[in-house]
C-alpha cells in the first residue's frame, strides 16, 4: 500500500533482487533488507516518472548486472567514471575494477539510492493524484484476480477434469 502495488507485484520484485542480491554473495539478511528497499524504490520511481513498475524493476537490476543502459532513461547515469569518483567521496580507496562483486554491487545500490532521492517517498506523496489513483486500482485488480484465483481454481478444475473425460469418451465413440 505504501508504493502502489498489489503484494503478488511487492513479493515478486522482492523476490527477484532478494535473489539477485545473495547470488551476489550477500547474506539472506543484508538480501532482504536490500530487496524491500528496492521494491519501495521501484514503486517510488514508478510513481515519479509516471512509467510502470516493470520499467523501474529492469531499471533497478542493474544494481546487480551492472548494465546502466536503463538507468540513464530514468536519469541516472552510472558509468565506472562516476562510480569510481562515487567510491572516493564515500572513502573506498579502490577502484570498481579492483572491487569484488558484492562489493561493485554495494557501491552501485548506494550510488542509485543516493541518485534517487528526489523519487524517494513519492508515491507517498502524490498518491491522490490521477496517476497514482490509476496505478493504485490496476494494482488492486490483479490483487483481485490473484484472490479470485486462489478461490475458484479449486472449485473449477474438478469441472475441467470432467469435461476433458468426458470430451476424451466423445472421441472414442465410433
Amino acid at each position: 500500500d505504501a508504493y502502489g502495488l498489489a503484494e503478488g507485484t511487492a513479493l515478486d520484485v522482492a523476490a527477484l533482487f532478494g535473489d539477485m542480491a545473495t547470488a551476489m554473495g550477500f547474506s539472506e539478511r543484508e538480501a532482504a533488507k536490500m530487496s524491500t528497499t528496492l521494491v519501495g524504490l521501484a514503486g517510488d520511481l514508478a510513481s515519479f516518472k509516471n512509467i510502470g513498475i516493470d520499467q523501474a524493476q529492469t531499471a533497478l537490476k542493474a544494481i546487480f548486472t551492472g548494465e546502466t543502459e536503463s538507468l540513464k532513461n530514468l536519469g541516472i547515469v552510472m558509468t565506472q567514471a562516476n562510480l569510481n569518483a562515487y567510491a572516493l567521496a564515500q572513502g573506498i580507496n579502490k577502484t570498481v575494477q579492483e572491487m569484488t562483486q558484492a562489493e561493485q554491487v554495494s557501491l552501485r545500490y548506494n550510488y542509485v539510492m543516493d541518485m534517487t532521492r528526489n523519487a524517494q517517498g513519492d508515491f507517498a506523496r502524490t498518491s491522490g493524484g490521477a496517476a497514482n489513483t490509476m496505478r493504485v486500482f490496476q494494482e488492486s485488480i490483479k490483487e483481485l484476480g490473484a484472490e479470485f484465483g486462489e478461490n475458484l481454481i479449486p472449485m473449477i478444475t474438478p469441472l475441467i477434469k470432467d469435461l476433458t473425460d468426458f470430451v476424451k469418451k466423445l472421441g472414442d465413440m465410433d
